[in-house]
């Protein structure tokens, strides 16, 4: 067996729940739709690796979707928070035998397999991987090695995620290699600068109920 893994954090499809900034300005039903296609985006890239693959659903387990049952292996989320999600995560791959294990999220347009397996190598010379998302955080984090509490420390969700997170590997002496800088998609301003592009029917065309607008075209 492969003592590499890949595992993958999903939101289940719940509407109020998935994308919650993007539905501020593009309304709840698109932002969902943004949402499936960037999870189809992670599930293409991710599906043509040669190695153990996991995803985990933030509420439970989905069959038949996105992700082939007979290529990933399917876990549901575990913890009070995302950082202890994400710290439950490594501890539970290290118990089952994987000595580099690579962590991504669903939001990020432009990951490739090529970005992923420059990650588990960079973990041959390095303690930590990190790959830098544009917004302050980071879509992608790595480790060789079960570091207790080094991602359940700190608060997620701002604009200095990632410099919090390599202030605490800095402390603990662990050497670190980033990966390119890419874009996730939080917000509207994201799909722009993604270089993607919404096309609506009529830009006026809004519920006055939700603020939804017409599906892209």
């Amino acid at each position: 067996m492969s003592k590499e893994v890949l595992s993958i954090f999903v939101k289940n499809l719940i509407p109020g729940t998935v994308k919650t900034r993007l539905a501020v300005d593009l309304g709840m039903d698109l932002a969902m739709e943004i949402y499936k296609e960037l999870v189809g985006i992670t599930a293409e890239v991710t599906d043509v690796l040669k190695i153990n693959k996991c995803v985990y659903y933030s509420e439970y387990i989905e069959s038949h979707d996105q992700f082939d049952d007979a290529k990933y292996q399917k876990h549901i989320q575990e913890g009070k928070d995302l950082g202890q999600r994400m710290q439950n995560c490594f501890y539970d791959a290290f118990e089952l035998g994987f000595d580099k294990i690579i962590l991504i999220g669903s939001d990020t347009p432009d990951i490739t397999d090529k970005i992923i397996s420059q990650g588990f190598a960079a973990l041959d010379k390095h303690d930590v991987v990190i790959g830098p998302a544009q917004d302050g955080g980071f879509y992608l984090i790595g480790m060789k090695e079960p570091h207790e509490n080094l991602l359940n420390k700190q608060a997620y969700g701002h604009d200095e995620v990632l410099n919090e997170l390599l202030d605490e590997i800095e402390d603990r002496d662990l050497s670190v290699f980033k990966l390119p800088t890419l874009i996730d998609i939080d917000v509207k301003d994201d799909l722009k600068k993604a270089g993607i592009e919404i096309v609506f029917e009529d830009e006026d065309d809004i519920d006055e109920n939700n603020g939804d607008k017409n599906k892209p075209i």
